[in-house]
């Protein structure tokens, strides 16, 4: 269920940056992603039941250098994962740490088995 979604969503990531960690990268790093589970919905109800559930998660892009190509791998990378609906909110430049950071938002569902 959550495991293996979760898993999916950072393996997806891994495999486009070297440096991937949940909530906080504790690393020295250049570039770096992190990830967190924003919520989680019982959809599809039929006969009473919940047959699916919905994972919203969030996904943030750190960069000092230019992040448009990671950008884009990694939109491509959620989309060919399952995830949709993804949504690219504003970037924001931080100017105490030097980095670009660019947080998007992406959906999952997950199908319960009956």
């Amino acid at each position: 269920m959550i495991d293996t979604v979760d898993r999916l969503l950072k393996s997806t990531l891994d495999a486009l940056c070297p440096n991937v960690a949940r909530l906080f990268f504790r690393g020295k790093a250049g570039t770096y992603i992190t990830y967190q589970l924003v919520s989680s919905e019982d959809m599809a109800a039929a006969d009473d039941e919940m047959h699916g559930t919905e994972y919203t998660y969030r996904v943030d892009i750190y960069s000092k250098r230019d992040y448009i190509a990671l950008l884009r791998r990694v939109k491509q990378a959620l989309k060919a994962a399952g995830f949709y609906g993804l949504v690219i909110d504003p970037e924001v430049y931080e100017q105490d740490t030097g980095f670009y950071h660019v947080p998007i938002e992406a959906k999952y569902y997950e199908q319960t088995e009956v």
